[in-house]
C-alpha cells in the first residue's frame, strides 16, 4: 500500500551538510504543529547533507509519523523534505491516496504504540510497523471519502498557510511599531499587500 522509509542525521560536525535550502524534519518540528500540514522545519541541510540520508528527498504529501520520543506525532509534508531517524515516512504506491494513509495511521495509533518496544524509550521500528494489517476499501469508497476529505484538508492547508504569513508579519512589524520606526498607517499598507 505504501513505501515506508526512515531517515537519518547528517554529521553535525560537518558544516557543509547544514544550513542549506532543503528542509530537514525532526519530531520536534511536528510537536509544534496545531494541525496536520507541515510547511517548514527548524533546520535545513544542503545537497551534500541530503546525500547522507538514504531515504533522500521525500515529496510533498509524504505522511510523517514520529516513531520515537514520542511515538505518534503525525503530519503531512507540504514541502519536499528530508527526515531524521525519528520518523516512519509513508508514500502511497497508488491504491490509496496519501491523505487516506494519514487517516489510516491516525485510526491505528493505539496498535502502532502497542507494537513499540525499547528499554530507554519506546520506539516503533519499520519492521514492527509494516505487518499492521491494511484492508483496502473498494475504489468507490475511497473516492467518496476523498471527495469529502480532500476539500476539507485543502482548506486547513490554506488557513494554516495564511496564519503563518500573518504570524511572520506580526513578528516583523511589531518591534518596528513599538520602537517608532514604523507608523500604524504604513504597517496597514504592508499587511494589505501581503494578504
Amino acid at each position: 500500500m505504501a513505501k515506508i522509509v526512515g531517515g537519518s542525521t547528517p554529521r553535525t560536525s560537518v558544516a557543509d551538510y547544514w544550513d542549506g535550502s532543503i528542509s530537514w524534519a525532526t519530531p520536534k518540528d511536528l510537536s509544534r504543529l496545531t494541525s496536520t500540514p507541515l510547511f517548514r522545519t527548524e533546520r535545513s541541510i544542503t545537497e551534500q547533507g541530503l546525500q547522507q540520508i538514504s531515504s533522500g528527498l521525500l515529496p510533498r504529501g509524504t505522511v510523517l509519523l514520529s516513531s520515537r520520543a514520542p511515538i505518534g506525532y503525525l503530519a503531512i509534508a507540504e514541502v519536499p523534505l528530508a527526515i531524521n531517524q525519528g520518523f516512519i515516512a509513508l508514500n502511497s504506491l497508488g491504491a490509496v491516496p496519501n491523505l487516506y494513509l494519514w487517516q489510516w495511521v491516525a485510526h491505528h495509533m493505539a496498535e502502532i504504540k502497542d507494537r513499540a518496544n525499547g528499554t530507554t524509550f519506546q520506539e516503533i521500528s519499520k519492521a514492527n510497523f509494516r505487518p499492521i494489517g491494511f484492508d483496502t476499501p473498494p475504489a468507490r469508497v475511497i473516492d467518496q471519502w476523498m471527495n469529502a476529505a480532500e476539500p476539507l484538508y485543502q482548506l486547513v492547508v490554506k488557513l494554516e498557510y495564511e496564519t503563518s504569513i500573518l504570524a511572520t508579519l506580526r513578528d516583523t512589524l511589531l518591534p518596528k511599531l513599538m520602537s517608532g520606526e514604523l507608523r500604524v498607517r504604513d504597517a496597514e499598507h504592508l499587511v494589505e499587500d501581503a494578504v
